[in-house]
């Protein structure tokens, strides 16, 4: 079987408004919120892009250094499913995850179990990928990886709805897998989620 290219787009262009500040460069333990993501990606995925805005210099600093594409998003102040689709713009990938820089919990074996499938599951039994967690079924996790022929249809979210109609219609579609991290479903909006 051919090794199917996969990667993470992660999505980074909030505007934080319930956290208060920018919780994006809020420390998380000896790191940043954004960092910490970040990392725990590339320690899964050989190709990882972020989504910011024009204008986030300073986030933009912080990561250059960590061997990520930086893609800015012209169009992020209307909506995440803006920032998807440029995202996922020009992509040459099979797969791609689409994840959330505000859920820097998950673990890294974590996304190896979500990856792996995407090596070996055939596009025309699935093209979506996703984790449900064991504790609580019906909660949303991140990251959800898409195969490559739906690219078009994620090119075409917007406002704040994301990928969610594009789940939902492949829903037949989609390989599950179990897990137990419950860093599949911890997001930050408000600094006590820091601790």
């Amino acid at each position: 079987m051919i090794q199917q290219q996969t990667g993470v787009v992660i999505l980074a262009a909030g505007f934080s408004r319930r956290f208060g500040s920018d919780k994006r460069l809020h420390k998380l333990g000896d790191s940043s919120v954004a960092e910490t993501t970040v990392n725990t990606y590339r320690a899964a995925f050989k190709n990882v892009r972020v989504v910011i805005r024009p204008e986030d210099d300073d986030l933009a600093n912080l990561l250059e250094s960590l061997d990520v594409k930086l893609v800015k998003s012209e169009n992020a102040q209307s909506g995440m499913g803006h920032s998807l689709s440029d995202g996922v713009t020009n992509l040459d990938w099979h797969w791609a995850f689409i994840a959330l820089l505000d859920m820097p919990f998950i673990k890294i074996e974590t996304l190896n179990s979500l990856q792996k499938p995407a090596e070996q599951t055939d596009p025309q039994i699935y093209k979506v990928i996703r984790a449900r967690l064991n504790s609580d079924p019906k909660r949303t996790t991140h990251p959800v990886g898409f195969h490559r022929s739906l690219f078009h249809e994620l090119k075409r979210c917007t406002g704040e709805v994301g990928a969610k109609t594009v789940i939902q219609k492949y829903s037949s579609e989609t390989h599950i897998i179990e897990s137990e991290d419950n860093g599949l479903c911890l997001d930050i909006d408000k600094p006590s989620d820091l601790f």
